[in-house]
């Protein structure tokens, strides 16, 4: 085919088509089209900016808001909104809206299709070329479309995307003010700004960060974060030494528990009747300064008793006491107390409970901590300290 070029003035009539003069310089629609599409890319305008919005009205109508777009270099122009309304269905149905350009028909139209097949869309092959501007997903037996029901795809840039111009390719030697003299605002307000932004939804990182200034994504912050782990379990008195059991940033949640209370035993007979409490517990924040001069800390496990008070445990200077014995036939025995973390007191039935085990009961043995009852003894006390780990 011929190289084709234009637009000059013609120098002479070739012949007269419905009234007019046809040049020997003259052009046909696709010319026009193909110059207009050089610069200007296909897209709905982002002035206005909900160019061709699908939103909900009421029931199953949703509005098309009034725009303009670009399609290989033709145009396409709605003033007015435009409702359209779905049929209801005991069926569920995907109904898309595109705009489609018919260079046999010589027109853009808005088409409503309905379940198209995976990848049938858009449609851009021989006369016809669409940008896909919405989803609109209906179950069945839906009365009223919502907001969620909505899949916008205005900004998707391989389904539809926003109109460019050359002014996208000009590169950096554009002072940033010219370009953003010749934006409205309402344009600028759907851009993410240098200075910074306010999001108003999700944005996703196309990956991990590759080097220290990069944003991190959740799953890279979620793998790193340090996890809280159980180091070392005191059953008995010792000694913690943390270099044995380093934790990041040597920080450690120390827990202490006292012992069970003892039931009550009566002067006349040989039997317990009424339960003890259990342990009080504690919980320590402990940060070790890298030059402390503190490097082991002494551990007592609280030892629980027959017809006694519950022993204390303790880690360094903090305590958690034993659980209290119980005083009389109908008097139970009180928990320990130690701040927030009081035991629990016994009951008619068994020791008072804790965290890290049951009091005892007729037919079973007191846990860590547990209070006692009748010839039970209760639950020795405990020291659990956890760790952080990268």
């Amino acid at each position: 085919m011929a190289m084709r070029s234009g637009l000059f003035d013609s120098t002479e009539t070739v012949e007269m088509v419905g009234g007019f003069p046809r040049g020997d310089k003259a052009e046909t629609a696709d010319f026009f089209a193909a110059y207009f599409a050089s610069f200007v890319g296909n897209g709905v305008h982002i002035n206005p900016p909900d160019s061709f919005k699908v939103s909900p009205v009421s029931g199953l109508t949703v509005r098309i808001a009034p725009g303009r777009c670009f399609i290989n270099g033709y145009f396409g122009w709605d003033s007015e909104p435009e409702e359209h309304t779905f049929e209801p269905d005991v069926v569920a149905h995907s109904y898309w809206l595109v705009l489609r350009l018919d260079l046999d028909g010589g027109s853009i139209k808005k088409v409503w299709l309905t379940d198209p097949a995976p990848g049938e869309l858009p449609v851009r092959e021989g006369d016809i070329y669409d940008l896909v501007v919405a989803r609109v997903d209906v179950g069945a037996g839906v009365s009223a479309i919502t907001e969620m029901m909505i899949t916008d795809y205005r900004d998707n840039a391989e389904l539809c995307g926003r109109v460019k111009s050359l002014v996208d390719g000009i590169g950096q030697n554009v002072a940033y003010a010219d370009v953003a003299g010749t934006l409205a605002e309402g344009a600028m307000a759907q851009l993410v700004q240098r200075a910074g932004s306010i999001m108003t939804g999700p944005l996703t990182l196309h990956g991990d960060p590759a080097s220290p200034l990069h944003a991190a994504t959740k799953q890279y912050v979620d793998s790193r974060a340090p996890r809280l782990v159980e180091l070392v379990r005191f059953t008995s008195s010792g000694t913690f030494n943390p270099a044995d059991y380093p934790s990041a940033g040597n920080r450690y949640l120390i827990m202490i528990l006292g012992a069970g209370g003892g039931s009550y035993k009566s002067d006349t007979s040989t039997d317990y009747f009424a339960s003890g409490g259990a342990g009080a517990m504690q919980f320590i924040d402990l940060y070790l300064p890298p030059n402390s001069p503190v490097t082991s800390f002494p551990v007592v496990i609280g030892a629980a008793s027959l017809n006694s008070d519950g022993g204390t445990t303790s880690f360094w200077c903090w305590q958690a006491p034993g659980g209290k014995k119980a005083t009389s036939y109908a008097q139970y025995g009180q928990g320990g107390q130690a701040g927030s973390f009081t035991g629990e007191r016994g009951t008619g039935d068994y020791g008072g409970n804790t965290l890290y085990g049951r009091g005892a009961s007729s037919s079973s043995s007191a846990g860590r901590g547990g209070g006692s009852w009748r010839d039970k003894v209760g639950g020795d006390g405990l020291c659990v300290i956890y760790g952080y780990v990268e």
